[in-house]
């Protein structure tokens, strides 16, 4: 079987197999996907100026939700 990126065999724990298409190193994989700029099936590069900003703030939201409850024990200071 033969990597879908680069036609090297594939065998081993070096080899994955995606889902429709078929085997590939996980290297080959993972160098594809960060090219592509594609997250859990979000498509980055196709987003537009607009959307590409509302994806950063719900982002930073997220992050700043997670610092505080992290951080949260229970008490508030005033």
């Amino acid at each position: 079987m033969k990597c879908l990126y680069c036609n090297a065999p594939v065998f081993g724990r070096d080899g994955i197999t995606i889902a429709g298409k078929g085997p590939a190193h996980q290297k080959c994989y993972q160098a594809d996907q960060a090219l592509k700029r594609t997250f859990q099936h979000l498509k980055i590069s196709e987003l537009n100026d607009q959307e590409l900003v509302e994806l950063k703030d719900l982002i930073l939201a997220e992050e700043n939700d997670r610092k505080r409850s992290d951080d949260d024990d229970g008490i508030e200071l005033f």
